[in-house]
């Protein structure tokens, strides 16, 4: 019974063809290599900063927030413009909320802990703004964001100070 089997699968009018083979082989690989591919992408977008890019980040919401107050202050800014501009100021603070607060859980990170807590609390000033409960010439709100701000780049530039102790220590044993 298996030779009878064997036999008709041996016969040439089941044998598949060759060029259907390799063609399905090729299509397995373009799959496979899409997918790995995709992986790589994902992954990409979804890597945590390290600590020099968190820094030039948190530079950069600094510099946003005093150009939005030197021109709210300074020539009057349309209030459309201006909440336009402070919605986008507490979108990237959400953002950077949410990345401090995962660094600081894989890391097992106090400090950047602490630089998520600041970054909650200028989101709270600058929400105020977004919202309406503060006006535009009231700019003490902002102030007091641009200062959590600063606080929470100090804390950065200590961890940054530890990190580069911590690389001088492993490089001597």
């Amino acid at each position: 019974m298996i030779w009878a089997l064997l036999a008709e699968a041996v016969q040439p009018e089941t044998q598949p063809d060759v060029t259907r083979l390799v063609l399905e082989y090729l299509l397995y690989a373009a799959i496979i290599v899409v997918g790995i591919l995709l992986l790589i992408v994902l992954r990409r977008k979804t890597r945590l900063p390290r600590h020099g890019e968190l820094r030039k980040q948190l530079a950069e919401l600094s510099a946003q927030l005093e150009e939005l107050r030197a021109a709210a202050e300074g020539a009057g800014m349309p209030r459309m413009k201006f909440l336009k501009g402070m919605s986008k100021l507490v979108y990237r603070t959400d953002k950077l909320i949410y990345v401090t607060d995962c660094m600081a859980d894989k890391e097992r990170d106090g400090e950047i802990a602490n630089i998520s807590a600041l970054l909650s609390q200028a989101r709270t000033e600058l929400a105020a703004y977004k919202f309406g409960t503060r006006t535009v010439q009231d700019a003490g709100g902002m102030r007091l964001a641009a200062g959590k701000l600063a606080e929470a780049e100090e804390l950065l530039e200590r961890v940054l100070a530890r990190d580069i102790q911590l690389q001088a220590g492993t490089k001597k044993q």
